[in-house]
């Protein structure tokens, strides 16, 4: 009987043996496919290494830094989507609030760079769930504003309802950290296309108001054609004119109020610095 004994402990040696070696088999294949990818990525041969980062994490999907490499990996080779699907995983491993939220913007970042706009503003509103005093995501967020209302192109039309919100954002990031010098510089650039926005308009309608005072040449022999709403239609315009001419008067007063909170945020920055040395 004690020799019975003797070898079920032997055979349970056996089993246990023949699990650690499976264990650290799988565990070298991991690392091979992870050396093999991160290889690659250092040569930026992004296609391969998003191949054999994947089989490494195909074996071991607790690799957290695998993760990372593949998202850029993914990212380099212009696959967004791919790339923030490998970039949430990091949610996963998040041990403070501050790192799931750090998560969320990476992911963010990605489609703040690449588009589309709305899955960036969706992942910065999972920081401001965690967060919501987070200004960095709030200052993302007023830039997304900014781009949709058209702000950081030239020739692209302004939206004014996102501009509005960039500009309501904006604010929300000063009223939490006055001393952010960039953000007054942002809100200006949005103010500027608002403006512009505002003189077309005002054009527009002094262009109408002079139309609608002139009436149309008759045609030879014709007796001309009086507008009876012609007065109506010309008051109406410079009505217009005068109410685009009050914003633009309202967004300038903002504007250059924004570059001289700019100058003094950008003093007290210097002063801390030198306080620091």
């Amino acid at each position: 009987m004690k020799r019975l004994g003797s070898v079920g402990l032997m055979l349970g040696l056996l089993t246990l043996g023949g699990s650690f070696g499976c264990a650290d088999e799988k565990a070298e294949k991991a690392k091979e496919h992870r050396i093999k990818g991160t290889n690659f990525l250092a040569d930026k041969n992004y296609a391969e290494a998003v191949k054999e980062l994947d089989e490494s994490l195909k074996i071991d999907p607790t690799q957290e830094k695998v993760w990372e490499k593949k998202a850029f990996a993914l990212m380099q080779a212009g696959q967004t989507d791919e790339a923030a699907q490998a970039a949430l995983k990091l949610v996963d491993f998040a041990k403070t609030p501050q790192d799931k939220a750090e998560a969320y913007r990476n992911v963010a970042a990605m489609y703040a760079k690449n588009g589309p706009l709305e899955k960036a503003e969706q992942y910065f509103q999972e920081c401001l769930k965690i967060n919501p005093k987070d200004t960095d995501a709030l200052s993302w967020i007023a830039e997304v504003h900014s781009q949709r209302g058209g702000a950081r192109s030239m020739s692209a039309p302004a939206i004014p309802s996102e501009l509005d919100l960039a500009l309501k954002t904006y604010d929300q990031v000063i009223a939490l950290n006055p001393d952010s010098a960039n953000t007054y510089l942002n809100k200006r650039i949005v103010m500027f296309k608002y403006i512009e926005h505002e003189k077309a308009l005002q054009q527009a309608a002094e262009q109408e108001a002079v139309e609608a005072a002139t009436p149309p040449k008759p045609e030879k022999g014709k007796k001309a054609v009086v507008d009876p709403q012609a007065a109506e239609r010309v008051a109406a315009a410079k009505a217009s004119a005068a109410a685009h001419a009050k914003r633009i008067e309202e967004l300038t007063a903002q504007a250059n109020e924004a570059t001289k909170q700019f100058g003094e945020a950008t003093k007290r920055a210097k002063a801390a610095q030198a306080s620091n040395k």
